[in-house]
């Protein structure tokens, strides 16, 4: 269900296969900049009611998500030097959680899917470059 993808013990990213997912996990390391979760269940469940609080959290990297719901995506992914690490392909109800480094996305015809990532954003200038 989780793949890792590392270089020199650097975790890169994940790659969820949401198709084969069962009970419930949180892959992601305490120690990530951003976390991800899945839950499947076959009974009602009620989260008991709870607030978030604000707490000031230093982070000096952009992890990205990206999710396809339907059809096809290949990612080519890059360490933080900009070397070129693997070739993924996404499809249906597959996602990458890239914590750092870079990638090329090619989107394939009639694909569906969105990605979330940390803002605020500042412009391309200021929160990536062109490889």
């Amino acid at each position: 269900m989780v793949s890792n993808i590392t270089k020199n013990d650097i975790l890169i990213g994940q790659i969820y296969d949401m198709n084969v997912a069962e009970g419930v996990d949180f892959p992601t390391p305490d120690d990530c900049a951003f976390q991800f979760g899945f839950c499947e269940t076959d009974v009602e469940k009620v989260v008991t009611p709870h607030m978030h609080k604000r707490v000031e959290r230093v982070i000096d990297t952009t992890s990205e998500f990206l999710f396809v719901i339907q059809g096809r995506m290949t990612i080519e992914i890059y360490d933080e030097n900009e070397s070129y690490i693997d070739t993924v392909e996404l499809t249906n109800n597959q996602a990458l959680l890239q914590f750092v480094g870079g990638h090329k996305i090619t989107i394939h015809k009639d694909t569906k899917y969105f990605e979330l990532k940390q803002g605020p954003y500042f412009g391309q200038e200021f929160d990536k470059y062109i490889l």
